[in-house]
């Protein structure tokens, strides 16, 4: 009994043995069969460089426009009040005396009107009253304001009428001009105040300011 148990063990070792040995020989085998591998080299991959993106800056923003400061106002000042300047006095305005004329004729105002020809007459009174009667004998001068430069010397009549002749009706007349007449005595020396202005003028009847005959009256003083 005891060796069949035991040839039992070994026939089983040896078929563990012989099994260990097929399954080294079939992997050696296997190996053999194997193609040799080559070693193979990595091949690094190459990079192409990308250009740098350029960066992109943010625009510099819009300076705001400048606006001027508003001028700060300074207040106006009132004025230093000053004293009232004095007011000087009107000044004191001399009336002038009159001058009593010496003369022994005084003159009238003059006047003139349109007429068909042109002259200048008038009247030598013995006092003021227009009806007094005429004084005869003396001489009428024309002339300028003066008094002392006569143009013409004429005698008035007997009733104490002058009357100077310019222009007849028939014309040629005289232009634009400014008269004066006065009395003298014998001797051409002036004996009244100098009558006038006559502005003598050729203009139309209807004309304002036309002046053809002009006249001014004497009266004794």
């Amino acid at each position: 009994m005891n060796l069949k148990h035991w040839g039992g063990r070994l026939l089983l070792g040896c078929i563990l043995v012989l099994a260990a040995l097929a399954c080294q020989s079939a992997d050696i085998l296997v190996t053999q069969l194997q193609p040799t591998a080559t070693p193979t080299r990595t091949v690094r991959p190459t990079f192409t460089p990308i250009p740098p993106t350029a960066t992109l800056v943010p625009p510099s923003p819009t300076p705001p426009p400048t606006i001027a400061p508003t001028p700060t106002r300074t207040p106006t000042r009132r004025p230093t009040a000053r004293p009232p300047t004095a007011v000087p006095p009107p000044p004191v305005v001399v009336q002038p005396t009159a001058v009593v004329s010496k003369m022994p004729y005084a003159a009238n105002p003059a006047s003139c009107t349109h007429s068909g020809g042109q002259y200048i007459k008038g009247k030598v009174y013995d006092s003021s009253d227009p009806s007094a009667y005429g004084v005869s004998g003396l001489k009428v001068a024309l002339g300028g304001g003066g008094g002392t430069d006569p143009w013409i010397v004429i005698n008035n009549f007997d009733d104490g009428v002058y009357s100077f002749t310019l222009a007849g009706d028939a014309g040629p007349y005289k232009p634009a001009g400014t008269y004066y007449v006065w009395v003298m005595d014998s001797n051409g020396n002036r004996i009244s105040d100098v009558g006038g202005p006559i502005n003598i003028n050729p203009l139309p009847p209807d004309a304002a300011g036309t002046c053809w005959a002009g006249s001014v009256d004497f009266w004794r003083r």
